[in-house]
């Protein structure tokens, strides 16, 4: 006789393989359900911390006193804004962030900067200046290929502001005298605190619409405003509040007309999808900016992800 295992001996096997195999798939199921909730929050970290930096490294090339905040849903935006360090309760109404940026790529791209940032004091005239230090064909050629060639120091979309509070005797730099915001409620535009600036020689600036203008040793070039603008607004999740894309514009010059970043033809780029939140103020030279970021993972419900950031300038 040959020996072998009983009937219920067979049973019970099967019953504690059962019970073994059913805690198995358990675990193997929760820790697939882990990985793929820790990949969603990494990718999703990624993301916003790849979005917050662009922000943040063009924010700090900004000239403090143009960055204003608008609210993309109103009639016209070019009217409905604030001034970003005169907000007192930052709010849900004011979503896009706008300003004048520091062209600080043709400034740091080669050994001998493409404009210096200084200005001969005893040289300059209400038509221009002497910059020693400054490589403007260079500045030109940079310019020229970011700008996809709308801008050149020889068109005069280029425009030069001192490092001084005042433009002249009675008027102050402002966002309303460079054509970046309405000058008044009717939505006119005034340019008329901007020095649009040509090349004269390789260290030598021209200056248009400078008689009676206040001179300065330091001065900022810039040829192109930047604007972060909510867009294609949608609920992902079914929880009545909308998510939406960031988009950035840029390569346009509001001292030009009031060139507006809604005109047909500028320039823009997708920054991040599926934005929650996106909110900013400033105190003195800092601005302080929060964006979040929902990650949608299969039926279950979306993640958060936010990120923080202050810029010093």
């Amino acid at each position: 006789m040959k020996k072998a295992f009983s009937m219920i001996e067979l049973i019970f096997v099967i019953v504690i393989l059962g019970i073994v195999a059913s805690i198995g798939a358990s675990i193997i199921a929760k820790t697939y359900e882990t990985y793929i909730v820790q990949k969603a929050t990494h990718n999703a970290s990624i993301k916003t911390e790849l979005a917050a930096l662009q922000i943040a490294q063009r924010l700090s090339n900004s000239i403090p006193w143009t960055v204003v905040v608008k609210n993309p849903a109103a009639a016209d935006p070019f009217i409905d804004h604030e001034i970003l360090s005169q907000l007192k309760t930052p709010g849900e109404t004011y979503t896009a962030l706008e300003w004048v940026g520091i062209d600080n790529d043709s400034f740091s791209a080669t050994a001998t900067p493409g404009w210096s940032g200084y200005c001969d004091i005893n040289s300059s005239t209400v038509n221009g200046c002497t910059t020693q230090g400054s490589n403007l064909n260079d500045a030109n050629t940079i310019i020229g290929n970011l700008s996809n060639n709308k801008v050149s120091l020889a068109n005069g979309r280029a425009s030069i502001f001192f490092k001084t509070g005042f433009f002249d005797q009675i008027t102050t730099y402002a966002p309303k005298c460079i054509g970046l915001v309405a000058s008044d409620a009717a939505g006119t535009v005034d340019t008329s605190c901007s020095i649009p600036t040509n090349q004269a020689g390789a260290n030598a600036l021209i200056f248009t619409n400078g008689n009676n203008k206040y001179r300065a040793e330091q001065y900022v070039l810039s040829w192109s405003a930047y604007a972060i603008v909510p867009e294609n607004f949608r609920d992902l999740d079914g929880d009545a509040r909308n998510e939406w894309d960031l988009r950035l514009y840029y390569n346009y010059q509001p001292w030009i007309g009031g060139e507006k970043y809604t005109d047909n033809g500028i320039s823009s780029s997708l920054l991040i999808n599926n934005v929650s939140v996106f909110k900013m103020t400033a105190f003195a030279n800092t601005i302080r900016f929060k964006i979040c970021v929902k990650q949608l993972i299969g039926d279950t419900k979306p993640i958060t992800v936010c990120k923080e950031k202050a810029v010093v300038r």
